[in-house]
């Protein structure tokens, strides 16, 4: 169910900066590994990310920075600590594909005084962007104290006045806005369009287990999941109107139902992106266990006797376990924060590879693929996954594996890594 509140609050986007400049730069820089993207010790300088389309016109990137990640330098005055962050964006129109081009660019740089940062840092530029498009953005974010940086790929899509973007969700308590597709089930939130002019949304609900991706070396169809949802309400629809999801699934709000495009929400658990319950902690062991193992699991009396059970009996001892519990679901969290897609990130196929193998040792990108590089025996061969962009209804970032049945010899030795006690390095 989701229930629907009434407020008269207006809706405020809160940003804290203490100067900020705009300078122009008009070419993407040439990188060529994106691994860091994908390893949270690849990189110092963690931000997130959301767009909001403003008007037809105009697109917002919105951007939350943690000061506390950033490195402070003295500043003019004594005692005076200033962090500086860097902004570079790119927006490249991929409406044809054969013959994409750079649409906007920018350069805005941000003085960030240590005695004023808050928890979070939260800014917003506008991009030109134009009705009908849709685009890839390539976002870095540079901290110029540290001379480090990070970079970011996201898509913007304004193929229709309905699709997600046209929407931004407010985290009612915080009034700040929501920088991931998932709302916790306890959260209040507002839905504020400057682009939709309907007064009703039509919200289908998804709340059946979703299924979990093939194996890496099935050629398998996949199963279908969006094709018939297990409730539908009719509601009104305001910007001051306060939702909450009570169960969890996905939730697509729609305002015309001609088409298929509309604002999905996930409601993945109290706790997500992390795992902290013991079904929850069972549930990605699908992908080390045999059926029947995982049936027995789940079918326990005392799931946390099982989960306990099944760990130390791999690993041997308590230490041992210990540490596999915490590569393992370490591993199971990052791809929930990276890779959640109409699926909790554990699931998708970037997820499944991310918890089996690791993080990648070279990512590089195209504007509708990611290829993964593992190296083997001190880099002389390599293991490479490739996976191709699939935006859907639900999902722009969905990307799908190529699957090869030649992956059956790498995807075994690591599950069968996993299951005698050691933690899977490709080399």
């Amino acid at each position: 169910m989701m229930r629907l509140y009434r407020s008269l609050l207006p809706i405020l986007l809160i940003a804290y900066a203490c100067s900020a400049m705009r300078v122009r730069e008009p070419a993407i820089p040439s990188v060529v590994n994106l691994s860091s993207m994908y390893n949270p010790s690849g990189a110092r300088l963690h931000p997130a990310y959301t767009v909001y389309h403003e008007n037809p016109g105009m697109s917002l990137l919105i951007i939350k920075i943690f000061p506390v990640e950033l490195l402070y330098s003295g500043g003019i005055e004594p005692d005076q600590l200033i962090g500086q962050v860097k902004i570079t964006y790119y927006l490249n129109d991929l409406t044809d594909p054969d013959r994409p081009f750079q649409a906007d660019s920018g350069v805005h740089i941000y003085n960030i005084r240590r005695e004023d940062a808050q928890r979070r840092f939260i800014t917003q530029i506008p991009m030109r962007t134009t009705a009908g498009k849709f685009y890839q953005l390539t976002v870095v974010a540079r901290d110029q104290v540290r001379k480090e940086e990070s970079q970011t790929n996201l898509y913007v899509d304004r193929r229709s006045e309905f699709s997600g973007q046209n929407f931004m969700i407010i985290d009612v308590n915080e009034n700040i806005p929501f920088f991931q597709p998932y709302v916790l089930g306890d959260a209040f939130f507002r839905i504020r369009s400057a682009v939709v002019r309907y007064d009703t949304v039509y919200v289908s609900f998804y709340g059946q287990e979703i299924p979990l991706p093939r194996p890496s070396f099935s050629l398998a169809r996949e199963n279908e999941y969006f094709r018939n949802p297990d409730s539908l309400w009719v509601m009104s629809f305001t910007n001051d109107n306060i939702y909450r999801l009570n169960y969890q699934g996905i939730y697509h709000f729609q305002f015309d139902t001609v088409g298929d495009a509309g604002l999905t929400l996930f409601n993945f658990g109290p706790s997500y992106p992390h795992v902290e319950y013991a079904e929850e902690l069972i549930d990605p062991l699908a992908y080390l266990t045999t059926s029947a193992e995982y049936a027995e699991m789940k079918g326990a009396q005392n799931l946390k006797l099982a989960l306990d059970n099944f760990w130390l009996d791999k690993a041997g001892s308590p230490e041992r376990a210990r540490e596999l519990i915490r590569i393992y679901y370490n591993r199971v969290y990052y791809s929930n924060y990276y890779f959640t897609a109409a699926r909790p990130g554990w699931k998708t196929d970037r997820g499944m590879i991310f918890i089996i193998y690791g993080p990648p040792q070279t990512v590089t990108t195209t504007t509708n693929q990611e290829k993964w590089v593992y190296y083997r025996n001190n880099f002389t061969s390599a293991v490479t996954f490739i996976f191709d962009l699939v935006p859907t209804t639900y999902s722009l970032e969905n990307y799908v594996l190529q699957r090869s049945e030649n992956y059956d010899t790498y995807w075994r030795q690591a599950v069968d890594t996993w299951r005698r006690g050691n933690i899977y390095l490709i080399d």
